[in-house]
């Protein structure tokens, strides 16, 4: 360490001068063992470098345990997802095949859909035995309706009800007698007419007679029932029976609609008193009539017609309630042990968990319980007559006009009934595993709350129905049993979607909800199916940041993750990763159909994943663009036509044409340095004065480019000042910098405490911001020289940074700032005296480009490394009077530099002395309060 209390040595170790051979690593072609990639097709694609990594990505996929969530760190391309996703499959393969997973409806409580679970494979073939059950129990009760025996009871039900209908009709019959009237049937019409028309009397037979007119159509049941029916209807519509006139003519209603039936009335004449209403004719034929018998007047009868007319419509209905009933119960009967075998049946051969296989069963029982209490929607011919009985509870009906019409409506109403019993009596597959025999992976692109976690969603040709068929499952539910890849950074932003994520990782369980009922009113109907427990394993994939901001700002969360799997930025290169990186770029030449590379391509590939490390003895874990490079040098080959193996003049033919598309930004600012827009000195030597190296990244593209470094020295109180820091343009890290600069020129001087320096560094020309503390050395040497007056070397750059005993540190991006001050010394002329300082503990992060190093061997540019300060400043100042490989503790400081700095230093503390004494004491005590008042604002 340097100090400035030990006298200065008469002789110090200069900068050390590195070989070509020791400026980047090359990797011999005959040592990797293999000619090309082709032969290594075949090999596993491995965890390359990242053991630990995988270690962890193993140990967390094998526990079964909750809360052993993983969370997967480092960098994209990196591998992480692939290498993740391969892990997943492998202990997928160790695992059974997930259950299928079903809703179904629930009968007893519809918005309360049931979840059912099966073996893999059993869901898609229960669901196809429901489909025939639902679709052979029709044929199978129809089959069994017309066995003979069957018939029998049958048609036994419908000659009771008929007896009842011939009752009443014989009952209506006699009262139209006794009243002097006559009611028969004329094809599928009731006339009603008075027993004294001579036509009636020549044309149609007694009431009386049992082998009249209405015995034929007894004879057909189906006749009957429409004509029973009909005069139903009748009864519904009086309006039908006309008061308009009376006569001994018959009366007809208006002509009537299709199957509709009227009722003919021949009644007789009513007198004068008990028809104040009628006719001038009718009163004419009632005084002439004046000495007959006088008849029951007509309204009088009317009214009796009608109320005798109710009651018949009464009998019919009463008897065909009691045979529907008993119909009802007789088709139940046959269709109980159908429904009971064919549910059997269904589950025959399924396994499912006793506590599902108890919701199946009840499942079964509450859909036949369904389907026979709607026993007239699937019995054979039976929806056409529960159609005419559901007009029999409607008024809807104005007239006979719209009779049919309006049955017609009817009966496509009950085929809807049909078709929607049919519906709910179906399974709703959510996940069906069939075929598969591991574990489900999946990996969510695009993770939302519908995507993840299902959603409740009306198909789109009916918008209107909300049922169990319309729960669609998520990535969630269909990774249950399995394991489930998300990318954190897909989820940035959507609170909703991270807050449904913690709910189902804190109660491992899920509830399928309508996403668009937050949104206002939706189709759902308050539907809340059946909570589903999950049991998955969910691979979170993110940076190293969002990590750790996760375990400070979300630690309920965080402890769902327990397994940490990092991946390294860089490993170790070994002979083993030389080879399994060939391999996986022989996978990737198979992939994308690209020619394999031979040897020296792969030697050149493996290269330039040292220069993205920046490292001799490490390669990048960012493979991604290590396969960018190997497709465009594919590409290269490919354009040469011979159909050859990629070589490595490929390979640098595609580093070449990379560069030159994205280096315009570099190429711009070389021209300004070039035409002296941008200042810089290249040969000779300044006093206060030097290059610093810098570097810029672009994102896409990174360079260096020197800057002018200058510092000025003057008697003062203040110290050194940062003027980028005094007009905000640096950041905090250089900040930094040029306070451990200060701290070190205060101990290197010390002796001469306290210091009277005023200081200014500044980076010339430089107008968006320094940050890092990479320029922190070149700062203290322009320092230096301005307090000894000693001049700086012009034509060597210099990077590093420094810490407070002088000792020179490790920087970035240090091949970059190598090459970009090299080209713009090659524009200018190399002369053999051109090169640059940097830091010793960076020689192992060289990776110059072979136009660097060819330089250096032709003895045209130099690389020079320190260790100390003292040793940069030596070459810096030319005082290197000691050969390099002296065994020299390199800890002082040339004795030029000291004495020069020193001479200076004490004429400031004489003037400064002077000035103060020259003051009156309250100015100088203002200005000593104002002194530290200001060093205080700046620290």
């Amino acid at each position: 360490m340097s100090d400035s209390r030990i006298p200065a040595a008469s002789s110090s170790v200069c900068a050390e001068l590195l070989h070509a051979r020791q400026l980047r690593l090359t990797i011999d072609p005959a040592s990797l063992g293999f000619a090309s990639t082709a032969e290594l097709v075949n090999e596993p694609f491995s965890w390359i470098g990242q053991q630990r990594a995988q270690a962890a990505a193993e140990f967390g996929l094998g526990l079964d345990q909750p809360d052993y969530h993983l969370f997967v760190l480092g960098e994209e391309g990196s591998g992480r997802t692939s290498l993740l996703r391969q892990a997943m499959q492998a202990e997928a393969a160790r695992r059974p095949a997930a259950p299928d997973i079903a809703f179904v409806h629930n009968f007893a409580v519809p918005e309360r859909p049931l979840a059912v679970r099966l073996p893999a494979g059993q869901g898609r073939v229960l669901k196809k035995r429901i489909e025939g059950l639902i679709d052979k129990l029709p044929e199978q009760l129809d089959k069994a309706v017309n066995e003979a025996q069957h018939r029998r009871q049958i048609e036994q039900l419908y000659n009771q009800a008929r007896q009842a209908e011939e009752a009443g009709f014989a009952s209506l019959r006699d009262w139209a007698s006794s009243v002097g009237l006559r009611i028969r049937r004329e094809e599928g019409q009731l006339v009603v007419e008075s027993a004294a028309d001579p036509a009636e009397n020549t044309d149609s037979p007694s009431p009386a007679d049992p082998n009249a007119q209405a015995e034929p159509g007894a004879e057909d049941s189906n006749e009957i029932f429409e004509e029973n029916e009909a005069l139903a209807q009748y009864g519904q519509a009086p309006s039908a029976i006309s008061t308009e006139a009376f006569g001994t003519e018959a009366f007809s209603a208006t002509a009537p609609a299709e199957g509709a039936v009227v009722v003919q009335l021949n009644l007789p004449v009513a007198d004068s008193d008990s028809a104040p209403h009628a006719t001038a004719g009718a009163e004419a034929s009632a005084s002439a009539s004046a000495a007959v018998e006088p008849a029951p007047p007509a309204i009088d009868l009317e009214y009796q017609l009608r109320l005798q007319l109710a009651q018949f419509r009464g009998q019919l209905r009463q008897a065909h309630s009691a045979r529907d009933a008993a119909l009802h119960l007789f088709y139940q009967s046959l269709a109980t042990p159908l429904w009971q075998a064919g549910a059997a049946q269904a589950l025959e051969g399924l396994s499912p968990a006793p506590e599902h296989a108890a919701t199946l069963q009840r499942w079964l029982s509450q859909m036949q319980a369904e389907w026979l209490k709607n026993m007239a929607l699937w019995v054979p011919r039976s929806i056409a007559q529960d159609a005419d009985a559901l007009l029999d509870t409607t008024d809807s009906i104005e007239g006979e006009g719209e009779s049919q019409d309006a049955r017609d409506d009817a009966r496509a109403r009950l085929e809807a009934r049909r078709q929607a019993l049919r519906q709910l009596s179906q399974l709703n597959l959510v996940v069906d595993h069939h075929g598969e025999t591991r574990a489900p992976v999946i990996t969510e692109d695009q993770p939302s709350l519908r995507n993840l976690f299902g959603t409740i969603d009306p198909p789109e040709d009916d918008e209107h129905r909300s049922d169990f068929s319309c729960i669609r499952a998520g990535s969630v539910l269909r990774a249950d049993g399995g394991f489930l890849l998300l990318h954190l950074r897909d989820m940035v932003g959507d609170e909703a979607c991270w807050q449904a994520l913690r709910r189902v990782l804190r109660t491992r369980q899920l509830r399928i909800d309508d996403v668009h009922a937050a949104q206002g009113p939706s189709n759902s109907g308050g539907m809340q199916p059946e909570l589903l427990p999950l049991h998955f394993k969910l691979v979170l994939v993110g940076s190293e940041e969002s990590y750790y901001q996760m375990q400070e700002h979300d630690p309920d969360m965080a402890r769902r993750f327990r397994v940490k799997v990092d991946f390294a930025e860089h490993f170790k290169a070994t002979a083993a990763t030389y080879r399994a990186t060939a391999a996986l770029m022989a996978q990737r030449c198979a992939l994308y159909q690209l020619p394999h590379c031979d040897a020296s391509a792969v030697a050149r590939l493996l290269e330039q994943s040292h220069r993205e490390a920046d490292d001799q003895q490490r390669q990048s874990g960012q493979l991604n663009q290590l396969e960018a490079l190997l497709i465009e040098s594919a590409q290269r080959a490919r354009q040469s036509g011979t159909g050859r193996l990629v070589q490595a003049a490929d390979v640098e033919a595609a580093l070449t044409a990379h560069r030159m598309r994205h280096n315009a930004m570099e190429e711009a600012l070389h021209d300004a340095i070039a035409e002296g827009e941008h200042v810089i000195s290249f040969a000779g030597s300044a006093v206060g004065q030097l290059n610093g190296l810098s570097q810029i990244d672009t994102g896409d593209h990174r360079f260096g480019l020197p800057a002018r470094i200058t510092a000025r020295t003057y008697a003062g109180q203040e110290g050194v000042l940062n003027i980028e820091r005094e007009v905000a343009l640096s950041g905090p890290i250089h900040d930094k910098g040029v306070l451990i600069l200060q701290s070190y020129l205060t101990a290197l001087f010390g002796h001469l405490a306290p210091l009277a320096l005023n200081a200014s560094v500044v980076f010339e020309q430089e107008y968006s911001g320094v940050e890092g503390d990479s320029a922190s050395c070149a700062e203290l040497y322009a320092l230096l020289s301005s307090l000894s007056g000693l001049p700086l070397l012009q034509n060597i750059a210099v990077t590093g940074a420094l810490n407070q005993h002088g000792e020179v540190l490790p920087v970035g991006g240090l091949n970059e700032k190598i090459e970009g001050w090299f080209d713009l010394c090659a524009q200018q002329g190399l002369d053999g005296s051109h090169g640059v300082l940097i830091p010793a503990r960076n020689q192992r992060h060289l990776m110059l480009a072979q136009r660097v190093v060819d330089a250096v061997q032709a003895g045209l540019f130099h690389v020079h490394t320190a260790e100390h300060v003292s040793q940069g400043i030596a070459l810096m100042m030319g005082q290197c009077d000691v050969p390099a490989d002296t065994h020299v503790a390199p800890r002082r400081l040339p004795a030029a530099v000291m004495q020069g700095a020193e001479a200076t230093l004490l004429q400031y503390r004489l003037a400064c002395q002077k000035a103060e004494a020259a003051r009156p004491r309250a100015q100088r005590a203002r200005q000593r309060q104002m002194r530290n008042l200001a060093q205080q604002s700046r620290s």
